[in-house]
């Protein structure tokens, strides 16, 4: 078989995995290292096997590799871990950041209360009741968001 033959094969796999797979740099880097390996994995059939026709080596290599619709399986199923685990520490940060917002809500709206009636409500009782009300809201959201 030729070399031309033996890129075409190559090639029209890896079109074929490109068809099932989204359009972005991930995917250009995933077929580029897919036709790297393709061919490494060629070359070392070729040298232990020097007798052997170039397109049945091919085929093995191919066939070791999986069908276009098994990579494109595999590569969804560790996108969506991926994105699972990208989603956790995005949670992780909002949750961080709603918290030190209702503190800091908290502490000015008691100076606030504190300062207008000129001392009347204790600026440390007011920052204990409305950071008790922004945990209350906090689990009535929770709750809802949950029952939803």
């Amino acid at each position: 078989m030729s070399e031309v033959e033996i890129e075409r094969m190559i090639n029209d796999y890896i079109k074929r995995i490109s068809r099932l797979l989204p359009d972005n740099f991930e995917t250009e880097d995933l077929l580029e290292d897919l036709k790297s390996h393709i061919y490494e994995g060629l070359e070392y059939k070729q040298k232990i096997r020097p007798s052997e026709s170039s397109g049945i080596l091919v085929r093995e290599v191919l066939e070791e590799l999986g069908t276009p619709e098994e990579i494109a399986e595999e590569y969804g199923e560790e996108q969506s871990q991926l994105d699972d685990s990208e989603k956790e520490d995005d949670r992780i940060h909002y949750y961080l950041v709603r918290l030190i917002a209702a503190f800091i809500v908290a502490i000015l709206a008691a100076w606030i209360v504190s300062v207008v009636t000129e001392g009347a409500v204790d600026f440390y009782f007011a920052v204990v009741v409305l950071m008790a009300f922004a945990v209350i809201e906090w689990f009535v959201r929770a709750k809802q968001t949950n029952a939803a």
